[in-house]
């Protein structure tokens, strides 16, 4: 294979995968996110029992219960209905939960502010030692998933890159032809 055959071929090769990254990155949606915490706060009052209920905290299963309660169908039905998509995680040694909501802009705020009053409403089904405090309301929406910029450098990286491999591999082809460039 002639050293301009394999140019072309590179050339073609890194084309191509730079016309199809900057149509993926051109074309793709972007979701925005808003995160909020919450806290599971003792009800009782003596320093004593909050002593105790503290303690055996994390062998309670409470947390757990609290990241199901808020993730559960009927909690996030009203986020759901707007097409933003919730996700809650516990924050490991603490009491504390993080939600995070992910959909259009104008939607994802009031959507953790629904999932958060649509717990505390329905807390009270628990019988449980603990409250739902909000820690961290809900943050400004901020677009989600990495930047145009770092998609575009990504994929200018991946067109080189290939461009190599398509260069090494027609060179073993024909072992001879030693110089291309």
């Amino acid at each position: 294979m002639s050293p301009t055959t394999i140019r072309r071929a590179a050339l073609a090769t890194a084309v191509v995968i730079l016309a199809a990254g900057i149509a993926f990155t051109l074309t793709r949606g972007r979701d925005y996110e808003s995160h909020a915490t919450v806290v599971l706060s003792p009800t009782v009052k003596e320093t004593g029992e909050i002593t105790t209920l503290l303690e055996s905290f994390e062998r309670s299963g409470t947390q757990g219960t609290y990241v199901e309660l808020m993730a559960s169908s009927d909690t996030t039905a009203q986020a759901r209905r707007t097409g933003v998509s919730i996700s809650v995680r516990s924050i490991p040694s603490t009491r504390a939960i993080q939600v995070t909501a992910k959909g259009g802009e104008e939607d994802v705020v009031p959507a953790l502010e629904s999932v958060i009053a649509a717990t505390k409403a329905r807390q009270g089904s628990l019988s449980d030692l603990f409250a739902l405090r909000v820690l961290e309301s809900p943050s400004a929406p901020s677009l989600s998933g990495p930047s145009t910029g770092i998609l575009l450098l990504a994929t200018l990286l991946l067109a080189i890159f290939a461009a190599i491999a398509v260069v090494a591999i027609l060179r073993r082809v024909d072992p001879r032809r030693r110089s291309l460039l």
